[in-house]
Parts: structure tokens; sequence; C-alpha cells
């Protein structure tokens, strides 16, 4: 494990993540842009760049445009808020923005199957926790992330079904046969993820002592014996976060996990709300099912942020739910609030961050039992 005055934040790291970013938001909607569409009002075939000069601004693009806003506000405030909740409030707002803000940064640099998460432990570290009770704290919202999609799949699947909408985008009929496979491959994801959030469950809150006995036995393995006393204090804070955890109030744990919900649902509304500022009609409950979907499928991404498994993903899931009319400016506005606004916003906060942060100590107790 790195030091704490060691950035895994190296600016070189940026430039592949960024290209790749850029080149597939750019190439994607070009795709799109030359794509014959038809015209949703008229019925008649049109191009895409004359479709978007003959579109006219409503109220309702604006309504839509502010929903965006606050969707984004809200997606972050419910992220800062829960790390507020599960520092016991010993880390300021302005901390605990800075945090979001580095931990959003490093999901958009890393691919989406690495994530961020490991990023995020170093990032506590340097805030002030040990690098266990940091740990902690990861885990913890991986739990509620994981509950929140746990819960959030069956309801707005079942939503999406009564209202009469696919919950799978429909497959050409030459290959019907994947749109089964796309159900079955899902329903094992989801056991998975099922699986995965017990025994985070069961490792950080129901038998924390077992966790510890075996990373104590761990560290007498040959390859990590060196490390054999940074790894007891690791174990020993992670026992100890583990521990306040455990012990906390119904309150805490319904506060941290409302704000989870808060905040994926902002997320989910993005692009609800994207949409709307095209469409007079959007199926709300299935755009955000289709969404759960292609979140399952991004999870498993190669490159950094998702590039291009998002843009392209995005097409397949909506395309048949909502047209292709606007698709390269919905994905071009979609990728703009979800990805390059990090890549932005990460830039300004960490040569800041890292210099008030270069030699902070960590003394702080950022878990405490509520």
């Amino acid at each position: 494990m790195a030091s704490s005055n060691t950035t895994p934040f190296r600016w070189q790291r940026w430039i592949w993540p960024v290209v790749i970013g850029i080149a597939s938001t750019v190439a994607v909607a070009w795709w799109w842009l030359r794509q014959e569409i038809i015209d949703p009002i008229t019925q008649l075939p049109i191009h895409p760049l004359d479709l978007l000069r003959s579109f006219s601004w409503s109220t309702r693009a604006s309504a839509a445009t502010i929903g965006l806003l606050i969707c984004i506000i809200l997606r972050d405030l419910g992220y800062i808020y829960r790390l507020r909740i599960l520092s016991q409030g010993r880390m300021s707002w302005r901390q605990s923005f800075d945090s979001i803000m580095l931990w959003e940064l490093a999901s958009a640099l890393t691919p989406s199957v690495v994530g961020g998460s490991a990023a995020a432990v170093w990032i506590l570290k340097r805030e002030g926790m040990r690098w266990g009770k940091s740990l902690a704290t990861v885990f913890a919202t991986a739990l509620m992330d994981e509950l929140f999609y746990l819960l959030a799949v069956p309801l707005m699947f079942g939503i999406a079904v009564l209202s009469d909408h696919a919950i799978f985008p429909a497959i050409a009929a030459d290959i019907g046969g994947v749109e089964g496979s796309l159900a079955g491959l899902f329903g094992v994801a989801y056991v998975f993820i099922g699986c995965l959030t017990s025994i985070i469950f069961w490792g950080l809150i129901l038998r924390p002592q077992t966790t510890h006995k075996n990373l104590i036995r761990g560290s007498e393995w040959k390859t990590l014996r060196k490390w054999k006393p940074r790894i007891a204090r690791w174990a020993d804070d992670l026992l100890e976060a583990s521990e306040a955890m455990r012990h906390s109030t119904r309150a805490f744990w319904g506060k941290a996990f409302l704000a989870t919900c808060a905040s994926w649902c902002a997320r989910f509304a993005t692009l609800n709300m994207v949409f709307l500022i095209f469409y007079s009609s959007v199926p709300h409950a299935a755009l955000i099912a289709r969404q759960l979907v292609l979140w399952l499928v991004l999870t498993i991404s190669p490159t950094p942020g998702s590039s291009g498994a998002a843009e392209l993903g995005l097409s397949a899931v909506t395309s048949d739910l909502m047209g292709i009319a606007y698709m390269a400016v919905v994905i071009l506005i979609w990728r703009i609030a979800t990805y390059f606004l990090y890549l932005v916003l990460g830039a300004f906060v960490l040569p800041r961050w890292l210099l008030k942060t270069r030699n902070q100590s960590p003394q702080r107790e950022p878990i405490a039992a509520a």
C-alpha cells in the first residue's frame, strides 16, 4: 500500500483516460449523426443535424434542464452527506466534498472493473483516517450501494412491467436467442451481487472478529510476511471500525441508507431529465429499469470510466424505447453530466487538496458507535 504522501493521481496517468473518454463519446455521437432517422413529429426521414436545427426550445425543456442540474447536485450531495454520517461529523462538509470529488475522479480515470475504491481508501487515509477505518468506510458505502441496487431492481422492473414496457431491450429476430441469454446473464449477475453483499455484511458487521483473524493469518503467508506488522495494524483498525458500526443505532444506518437512495435515484434520473429535454413523454420507470441493466454491464467494462461501453450501451438499451432521433446529443449531454464533469471538478480540487493534506495525521476517529 502506498504511503499517505504518494498520490495515485499522477498527471501523466490522465492522458489516456481523457483521450479514450473524449474519443469514445465523439465517435459514437458522430456515428449517430451520420444515420438517417425519422422525425418524431412528422414521421418523415430526416438527417440528425437537420432535426437538431429544427428543434425549438420549450418550457418543458427548460424545466428538464433545471431538473438535470438538480439531479447532479443531489447525486453528489447524497454521497457527501453519507460520508459525513459515516465519519460521525468529524469530516467537515468541505473535506467530504473534496473526498467525493476525488473519489469520482478516480472512478473516471480507472477501468470500471477496477473502480475507484482503492483510491478512495487512500483519499480517506490522507484526510486523517487510519488505513483500517478508511477501508471499513469504503466497504460500508459499497454495502449500501449494493443493497440499494438489490432493492431497486425488483421494484423498478415490476413498475416497468405493469406499465407495459419491456425490461430488456428488443433484439433483432435473427439473434432473438440473445435476448433470453441477456436475461439469464443478468439473473446470474444479480445473484452474484446478492452473494457479494452478504459476504461484505457478514465480514464487516456480523463477524468482524473472523475477518480480523483471517487477515492476521494471511499476514503469515511467505509473500506477505514482510508487511505483517502493517497488516496487523490495519486489521486492528478495521476491527475497531467494524465493531463501532455493528453497535451503531438504526438512525445512523437509516440516515446513511437514505442518503444512498437519494444519490442513486438522482444518478438514474439524470438520464431521464436529458431525454425529457427532447421528448414530451418519457417512460421514467422503464428508463430507470434499463439503466439498472446497463449499470451491471458497465461494472465489468475494462475502459476508464466505462468509456465506449457507456455510450454504446446507452444506445443499445434505450433506442427501442425512446427511438434514435436525438440519440447523439443525448449521449453527449449524459456523458458530460456523469463523466466529464468530474474530470473538470477533480482537476480543480486535486492540487489544493494535495497541499492541504500533505502532512495530515490519522488522528481522527472517523467511525464511532452512533
